[in-house]
């Protein structure tokens, strides 16, 4: 499949929630994700901050609202809305992604 069609079936699992399973789907072994100018390589390591903030978290909705595909490069917008700690945080995200062989190999949180 392309990556147009990929990513679209990646839009659709993040808009009904099932993040774990679109991440286990599409994420390369060797990802390197990348939030706050700290990077994390390695699908292991990426699983257990996604998770965490999953756990730690009571989302309300998370979804992408617009996407730009460029060949292998993505770059999309997901509107978030979820508490952590008590405060409830509503915010728009950007994100750019890296994809080689149907799956992400970079992701890029600015």
């Amino acid at each position: 499949m392309s990556t147009l069609e990929n990513f679209e079936i990646l839009k659709e699992g993040i808009n009904r929630g099932k993040f774990m399973e679109m991440f286990e789907r599409f994420f390369d072994e060797n990802v390197t994700m990348t939030q706050n100018g700290t990077s994390t390589t390695g699908k292991g390591k990426n699983r257990e901050i996604q998770d965490n903030f999953i756990k730690n978290s009571t989302i309300h909705e998370i979804k992408i609202i617009s996407s730009v595909l460029n060949g292998d490069s993505v770059s999309y917008q997901m509107s978030m809305h979820f508490e952590v700690g008590g405060h409830v945080i509503n915010k728009i995200q950007d994100v750019n992604q890296l994809w080689e062989n149907g799956l992400v190999v970079q992701e890029v949180y600015n």
